[in-house]
């Protein structure tokens, strides 16, 4: 580690020092020192439960990239919203919002999935749905789907994605250190995907607000097929999108 992270480290850990480093140190270094602490403890249940791991020059770099990009993230004029949100909302300037849902089967049919990537504007940058070969557990289909998403979204070349699922327990599961049980290994596939971005987060939005990938996901029911769709918006949920920009 540099030597600023080993300076700090010490500052804050020992009592005697502590009033010093509130009066040399500055906001910034204690959310840098937090976040450190906080990608330490990723990474080591990373090594206990998924036997990968980065280097502590790795994890000092992910620490002070991840720091960076909330600070980005935080100055951008956007409302809040509640966690679990109704409505769909656009994502701040030069970040893409990318909603995922499954439609599951009945009587032995076959699942499918719907994507859509929006940018702040609410424009439509990409949408997939596609029939799966089976029929699965909604749970896993919500993980599947989520997978494909992340894979969609650096193929259109998104650099800062914000996930929405409305599967609200797979969003508990992926943001907590758990191995998923029997979903720890697409929930691995997730997580490894998205180190493709430079900033990403994964969020709940009830279903009412994620309509438009529940109707892509209808729809590949219907037609049985694959389709992609770049820079254009899917024409059957274009009163969806106006809806979720009204």
């Amino acid at each position: 580690m540099t030597a600023p992270w080993t300076s700090l480290l010490q500052c804050m850990t020992s009592s005697a020092s502590q009033p010093n480093f509130w009066k040399k140190g500055s906001s910034t270094d204690l959310d840098l020192f937090y976040m450190a602490a906080w990608t330490i403890w990723g990474n080591r249940n990373n090594a206990i439960h998924n036997d990968t791991d980065y280097s502590p020059t790795q994890a000092w770099e992910i620490a002070k990239r991840t720091q960076t990009d909330f600070v980005t993230l935080s100055t951008h004029d956007h409302p809040s919203h509640p966690t679990d949100r109704t409505h769909w909302s656009p994502p701040p300037q030069g970040f893409h919002k990318i909603n995922v849902d499954g439609a599951t089967a009945n009587d032995g049919e076959h699942a499918s999935i719907g994507i859509i990537i929006r940018d702040h504007t609410g424009a439509t940058v990409g949408a997939l749905n596609k029939l799966l070969p089976s029929t699965f557990s909604a749970a896993v289909i919500e993980a599947y789907v989520l997978h494909q998403g992340v894979l969609f979204a650096a193929e259109m070349g998104t650099s800062k994605a914000i996930f929405e699922s409305d599967a609200l327990s797979l969003i508990q599961t992926l943001n907590s250190n758990e191995n998923g049980g029997e979903l720890g290994h697409i929930l691995q596939d997730i997580k490894s995907s998205a180190q493709a971005f430079s900033w990403s987060s994964f969020k709940h939005l009830k279903r009412n607000g994620n309509r438009a990938a529940y109707e892509l996901a209808r729809e590949a029911k219907f037609s049985g097929q694959v389709h992609t769709w770049k820079g254009v918006s899917p024409p059957f949920i274009q009163q969806i999108l106006e809806d979720d920009l009204s």
